[in-house]
């Protein structure tokens, strides 16, 4: 098993420089130290992949408690729910590696990378919509939403910061 690095002061400054922005629960800052703690350091990615998790458990949950009513709400959050995941990975891979500058090497690895990330989604997307007869309508609304979710968040960070 991978164990993350230690933290420094880069993580720490990085922290202190986030932590003004939800100053007011402690939920959320419970939530994006674990975040930290998993990989996602940077300032403006944390509030993106943090709310991104929060709108999928929120919907997969209401979606689990009215399933028997309309399974409309859980297949929204399963549509939220691969667009987190992408956006997980895709933060995980850059804050990882680091910028350097362009080479073939980091190319490969982004391409080969979003072919995955394709495929997971084209693969989910197969099983929601013929193996469990979801409505397409949620489904697309959900993986919409994902994305929608991600600009307004960056949007409101760039805003504050």
């Amino acid at each position: 098993m991978k164990t993350n690095p230690p933290i420094d002061a880069t993580d720490n400054a990085r922290r202190n420089r986030i932590a003004p922005l939800f100053a007011g629960s402690a939920a959320l800052r419970g939530l994006d130290a674990w975040l930290c703690r998993r990989g996602i350091t940077h300032p403006m990615v944390i509030p993106l992949v943090r709310n991104e998790l929060l709108l999928m458990f929120v919907f997969l949950l209401a979606g689990s408690a009215f399933l028997s009513l309309t399974p409309w709400f859980f297949w929204f959050g399963v549509g939220i729910g691969v667009m987190a995941l992408v956006f997980w990975g895709l933060a995980r891979f850059f804050l990882r590696t680091g910028f350097t500058g362009y080479s073939t090497a980091l190319l490969f690895s982004v391409l080969l990378r979003w072919v995955a990330r394709l495929a997971l989604v084209g693969t989910v997307a197969y099983t929601a919509l013929i193996v469990f007869k979801a409505p397409p309508s949620a489904l697309l609304g959900g993986l919409t939403a994902g994305v929608a979710g991600a600009f307004v968040t960056f949007a409101m960070v760039r805003q504050k910061v």
